[in-house]
């Protein structure tokens, strides 16, 4: 007895340390998740920024390309001006001159010749006359102190009153003395047409600024920026230590923060720079991040509860055991009475969970399936319909689509959705997969479209019918070179029998009508109903125009025969236009046009007849 109670109270103690320990053992693995989430999200966060200073690093060369190619087109133009004026003892025609440099340069606002003056003695624009001796882009060749193109800062025009840069080039004697300035008049905005929202997001920057820290042309967004100073001191240290770079830095202009990179242009006092927000960079990042923590928060609180659970419930094991076994039956039921095949495949394409769903539509031990290999349980055609689908969600994309597939012997249409199992570092470790019956959706909206197509009296071809059928009809006969006809009929007088008689027997003379006309052509031509009393017949794979004269023939006849409704006998004809198309392109509206027209002449030549309108 003693060694018993001994025992009991070994067991009690063990289990009262085991109450104490859980929670500690819990807490601990939740800080082990924790450092472990937060660490792959530092990690996504570090490898996001460094993809966005690549990113801004190629987006900064290419503008400074963009820059250099535009500031060579200008100096080619203003040297070619300047070698044609400077040419000793040849008349130059300097209008003609100007406008022809300045021909097909939609970039470029006007182009002008000054003299050593500063006086402007040709232009492609206004502002002859004028002096510009004040302006620095004149000053700095006059005094010597420019070499080769110099950009001026922007400015507003004397003459169009708009901001404006001007790009000049000296011009001087054949004895080297100073003649003038050569200047090419661009909008600011000429340096940002490289900004493209697709690369650089609704806050991301371009920026072309002199070292004067004067900002040449700025864009974000839809806004523009010319004339301000730049606007921190982060780009003058990192331009001191390297011609090309990258920093982080918030904009005084729009308080943006930016991942931002730079480029000095070569043998030009200029450095361009491009940027992107950090917050739309960080944007998916920041996404991914709040939805892993709130995962995490609540893997934590399901943690705390169930060790807490624990570290009551130890010493009712046996009870604890019997309440997880209920718990998982109930999971498992859950899943097995889903109306849908639920799955887990793994990266080598090997099932490790089926539903019992899988045995109800497919006859599939669930069980048995575990390890095996897709194209061994499904079968090679099943398989065959969704290895594409598969091999894009393991490589990340979540997939959906539709397939035929046989369930208790007969077709279905699954709906299969794929979603990619990624781990914290990226990397794809299988899919899910769920798969459900949408064969009675499927015929619901199959049979809403052939309604929406069939005229409800008569059972013929709607005008939307009609509409597909002859746009089909027409390419076909323009493929084949076949004779195409359209016939266009009415009843004739059908206003009198609906008002004699009711609009009860006009609706029997219709369906009585559309059957004799069914009767009279071929099961491959189309007989549709437009509305009213108006009927439309398409005769496709004619030889001749005799063909459907015959068939009109035909329906005359067969309009002519007493129509019995109701214990009414009534004599009823109809009036048909036809028309014909064999080659070229035609819209099918002016087919119909050319048979109502044949319609209304057979009208005119006294009704139950037909008339031809041939091409």
């Amino acid at each position: 007895m003693n060694m018993l109670t001994a025992q009991a109270r070994f067991r009690r103690r063990s289990l009262a340390w085991i109450a104490w320990v859980l929670p500690a053992v819990g807490l601990l693995v939740i800080g082990f998740m924790w450092a472990f989430v937060l660490h792959g999200l530092q990690a996504e966060r570090t490898r996001v920024i460094a993809d966005a200073y690549a990113k801004a690093r190629n987006l900064t060369r290419a503008f400074e390309e963009y820059t250099e190619r535009a500031l060579t087109q200008v100096d080619q133009i203003s040297g070619f001006v300047a070698y044609s004026v400077e040419q000793p003892g040849r008349a130059v025609d300097l209008p003609g001159l100007l406008r022809q440099s300045l021909a097909r340069q939609p970039g470029l606002i006007a182009l002008y010749v000054t003299d050593a003056a500063g006086r402007v003695i040709a232009s492609t624009g206004q502002g002859v006359g004028l002096s510009v001796a004040d302006r620095d882009h004149f000053k700095v060749h006059a005094d010597g102190t420019a070499q080769g193109l110099y950009i001026s800062k922007p400015l507003v025009s004397r003459v169009s009153q708009a901001w404006t840069i001007h790009l000049s080039r000296r011009l001087q004697t054949a004895q080297g003395a100073f003649a003038g300035v050569v200047v090419v008049l661009t909008d600011p905005s000429y340096f940002t047409r490289f900004y493209d929202e697709q690369q650089f997001g609704r806050q991301g920057v371009i920026s072309f600024v002199g070292l004067d820290w004067t900002v040449r042309a700025r864009r974000s967004g839809d806004r523009l920026w010319f004339g301000e100073t730049a606007g921190n001191n982060f780009l003058v240290h990192e331009l001191a230590r390297a011609p090309e770079g990258t920093y982080r830095a918030t904009s005084r202009l729009d308080d943006v923060p930016r991942l931002l990179a730079y480029k000095q242009l070569a043998d030009r006092p200029f450095v361009v720079f491009t940027g992107l927000a950090e917050a739309e960079v960080l944007a998916e990042h920041e996404a991914r991040r709040a939805a892993e923590l709130a995962l995490a928060a609540v893997a934590s609180a399901v943690l705390l509860i169930v060790f807490g659970a624990l570290s009551v419930l130890v010493q009712w094991l046996r009870r604890s055991e019997v309440q997880r076994h209920l718990a998982d039956r109930r999971l498992r039921e859950v899943t097995d009475n889903l109306p849908a095949l639920v799955a887990y495949i793994d990266t080598a394409q090997c099932f490790q969970f089926c539903n019992a769903t899988f045995h109800h539509w497919l006859g599939l031990d669930p069980a048995a399936q575990a390890g095996r290999p897709m194209a061994e349980v499904l079968g090679p055609a099943m398989y065959e319909a969704r290895r594409g689908a598969v091999e894009r969600a393991l490589a990340g994309e979540r997939v959906e689509f539709d397939v035929e597939t046989p369930v208790h012997g007969e077709i279905r249409c699954l709906h299969n959705v794929y979603i990619p199992d990624r781990a914290h570092d990226g990397r794809i470790r299988g899919l899910y997969a769920l798969s459900s019956d949408v064969s009675a959706q499927k015929s619901v909206e199959r049979q809403l479209s052939a309604l929406a197509r069939v005229d409800a009296l008569t059972g013929l071809p709607n005008r939307r019918a009609l509409n597909e059928r002859l746009h089909e009809a027409l390419a076909r006969a323009e493929r084949s070179g076949d004779l195409l006809a359209l016939m266009f009929l009415d009843v004739d007088r059908f206003k009198d029998i609906n008002d004699r008689l009711g609009h009860g027997i006009g609706d029997r003379v219709l369906k009585e009508f559309a059957d004799r006309l069914r009767g009279s052509v071929r099961a491959t031509d189309t007989v549709a109903r437009l509305a009213g009393d108006e009927f439309v017949i398409v005769l496709e794979g004619l030889g001749t125009d005799v063909e459907p004269t015959a068939v009109a023939q035909k329906i005359v006849a067969q309009m002519n025969r007493p129509f019995e409704v109701d214990g009414h006998t009534l004599l009823v004809t109809t009036s048909i236009g036809v028309a014909f198309h064999r080659h070229g392109n035609l819209d099918p509206a002016a087919l119909l046009a050319r048979a109502d027209g044949a319609l209304y002449a057979a009208k005119t030549a006294g009704r139950n007849t037909f008339q031809l309108s041939l091409l």
